[in-house]
């Protein structure tokens, strides 16, 4: 029996969470012990609960001398053979730990979000990123494109690197059925039934492009009056700021009636299949379990074209992709979809869907990362009997 400890910072419902609780779900639990230390601030505690993970409450997304301290002590007490960690506190903490304790360490890369960083913070991180990286044993990433960029700041090779796409549980997918008129009325939009609804599902912070995506929307409305949209995802403390600029915009087109932000949910997928068309308007990615889910739904998908967006809709037989940080090009592209006709929109929905079955399942996923993780302990193994 092998053991694997995750270390993320939040268990929020977002891509990050999802990824773990999914790849958790899926190993052998006669071959795996599953720990993960996190933040108790979201629904997904109790999933990883659900499925037998033990748990630790610890706040990872800060440098706290208590947090280190505590995390030093749980490695030290459980005692795992690998260590896999999810995001930038995290994998500062557990990388430094991993080196310390012998313990080999994988980190997933779910994205760089360095665009709402000031000059000297960006640089601070990335040269964090250059030293950490002499002390990763494997880094994953999750689209092509990101690890094309981190191989650009130059602190990767193809040695200690490798891409493993997110997947998504594509026959759950495909066959939750739902009721339109009751999800819309569980979250106050019932005289939207007949309406056009666009949506997406996001944190709310700068590089997700909620602002370019609410510029785009203030503009088709007033060709369209029949649209709504439908803002899925809380905002972290940090970005409070940015949600009331969102909310000022809003107020000050007068489109308060016609746009509703959800916060964090726990039914996404349902209110997700009530769209008629999704958007992601995101300046950065790694790759988005939400615009995989829209395409396993049959949405069809408008998105940025960026790393992540473009490993998933890489042509135009997928969907329709727009220069990013462009309301205007955002626009266009929503317009584009919204103006072929059904029998076109229900050939590109078949297209992404069964695409995303064939290339991105979970099962996929998972399969992927456990079998670096049985070389990262072959390699470990032979290199503490060569010692």
């Amino acid at each position: 029996m092998k053991k694997i400890c995750h270390i993320s910072g939040t268990t929020l419902p977002g891509g990050g969470p999802e990824h773990i609780y999914q790849l958790s779900k899926r190993l052998n639990r006669k071959e795996w012990d599953i720990i993960i230390c996190t933040l108790r601030d979201g629904s997904y505690w109790e999933k990883f609960n659900s499925i037998g993970a033990k748990t630790y409450n610890l706040i990872l997304r800060k440098i706290l001398l208590s947090t280190a301290f505590n995390l030093f002590r749980i490695l030290q007490k459980e005692k795992p053979d690998i260590i896999h960690t999810h995001g930038k506190g995290p994998g500062l903490y557990g990388r430094i730990f991993g080196k310390i304790l012998n313990i080999p360490v994988i980190h997933t890369f779910h994205g760089f979000h360095y665009e709402d960083l000031s000059f000297l913070k960006k640089k601070i991180h990335l040269a964090a990123e250059v030293l950490l990286a002499l002390i990763t044993n494997q880094h994953i990433f999750v689209s092509a494109g990101e690890k094309k960029r981190a191989q650009l700041i130059s602190f990767l090779d193809e040695g200690n690197s490798t891409v493993i796409h997110n997947g998504v549980d594509h026959e759950y997918i495909a066959n939750l059925t739902v009721s339109r008129n009751e999800i819309l009325k569980s979250i106050g939009c019932s005289d939207w039934e007949t309406n056009k609804l666009l949506g997406t599902i996001s944190r709310i912070s700068p590089e997700k492009g909620i602002l370019n995506l609410l510029s785009a929307y203030s503009e088709l409305v007033k060709k369209m009056p029949n649209l709504r949209l439908l803002v899925v995802g809380g905002y972290p403390e940090e970005h409070k700021d940015y949600y009331l600029n969102m909310k000022n915009f809003i107020k000050k087109e007068n489109l308060t009636e016609h746009v509703r932000f959800l916060g964090y949910r726990d039914d996404t997928l349902k209110i997700l299949k009530c769209m008629d068309f999704y958007i992601s308007s995101s300046l950065s990615e790694g790759l988005p379990i939400s615009v995989l889910e829209a395409l396993a739904s049959g949405i069809p998908t408008i998105a940025t074209e960026i790393a992540g967006n473009k490993d998933i809709i890489r042509n135009s037989a997928f969907g329709v992709l727009v220069e990013p940080d462009s309301p205007k090009n955002l626009a266009q592209g929503i317009c584009k979809m919204i103006q072929l006709t059904q029998k076109e929109r229900d050939i590109l929905s078949r297209n992404a869907s069964n695409q995303i079955k064939k290339e991105f399942s979970v099962e996929k996923m998972a399969s992927k990362t456990v079998l670096l993780y049985k070389k990262i302990l072959r390699k470990n193994d032979a290199y503490e009997y060569t010692n």
